[in-house]
């Protein structure tokens, strides 16, 4: 049996830069339409210096 050949839009590793390019570009303008009171940056790094102070899996409040 023949091995599946897929029709690439550019080519292989192509179609993976330019449709992450794409949604890079439509998360931008989308964005600077409609600003919001936090932006990614702000959340990411606040998200960032919460998993340095208390790790990736904080322990909940509720006891198993």
């Amino acid at each position: 049996m023949a091995p599946i050949r897929y029709a690439y839009f550019i080519s292989k590793r192509g179609d993976v830069v330019f449709s992450l390019a794409c949604g890079f570009g439509a998360y931008f303008l989308y964005e600077r339409d409609h600003p919001r009171e936090w932006t990614l940056r702000e959340l990411v790094e606040r998200k960032y210096q919460r998993v340095r102070t208390e790790g990736w899996f904080p322990s909940s409040s509720s006891s198993n």
